[in-house]
């Protein structure tokens, strides 16, 4: 597949097609064509920090609506802080490196409750990410309606593209940070709602 340059100030290229149009799913990578440069750590500030003009190297202060990082178990807790897993992730790095993460957004157009929408993808990410494919998730859920936009509420996932181990960054993760990913993860996405929807 032909890659393009990503549209507008976006930092990947959506993966098209699909069933749900709520579901965006894409990675980030260090260059797409000529485009700039990027790094984990400026890519998911933005999102803990929507609409601000931030600074990577301060201490990070997330404005986002709700926001978390959830960690596979071997993983040690220093992750927890967004910050130093971000920061790790590009000291682990090797010089060629194209792969930074994925990016998966889910938009909720008409949620019942924005607390239940936020523990519903948490526990998605929590065990079909983080526990089934030993990747960390940085949660960020963004409410547009607060700075005066018509944009539905929506949750970012943004998972660094490889397994993280007790000793930091392992294996890359493979389909899933390609653009095969996204079939794959809609359709665990649509099982888990149809499972909710069901009382299971």
């Amino acid at each position: 597949m032909k890659k393009i340059p990503a549209p507008g100030d976006l930092d990947f290229v959506p993966i098209p097609g699909g069933d749900d149009p709520n579901f965006i799913f894409g990675v980030v990578r260090r260059q797409i064509k000529g485009g700039p440069v990027r790094t984990v750590p400026s890519s998911v500030l933005k999102r803990l920090c929507p609409g601000q003009k931030v600074d990577v190297t301060a201490p990070w202060v997330p404005s986002c609506y709700r926001w978390d990082v959830l960690l596979p178990p071997h993983a040690n807790d220093e992750f927890l802080d967004p910050k130093r897993l971000c920061e790790k992730y590009e000291e682990q790095a090797c010089s060629n490196l194209k792969d930074l993460f994925v990016m998966i957004t889910l938009r909720f157009p008409n949620p019942d409750r924005l607390h239940r929408a936020w523990e519903d993808v948490r526990a998605f990410a929590l065990e079909r990410l983080c526990s089934e494919r030993n990747v960390a998730v940085i949660a960020a859920m963004h409410l547009p309606v607060t700075v005066g936009s018509t944009n539905p509420p929506h949750i970012h996932l943004m998972a660094p593209a490889r397994e993280l181990q007790c000793f930091g960054f392992g294996p890359f993760v493979r389909p899933f940070s390609a653009d095969a990913g996204k079939a794959m993860i809609a359709a665990e996405w649509a099982e888990w709602q149809r499972r909710l929807i069901g009382g299971e």
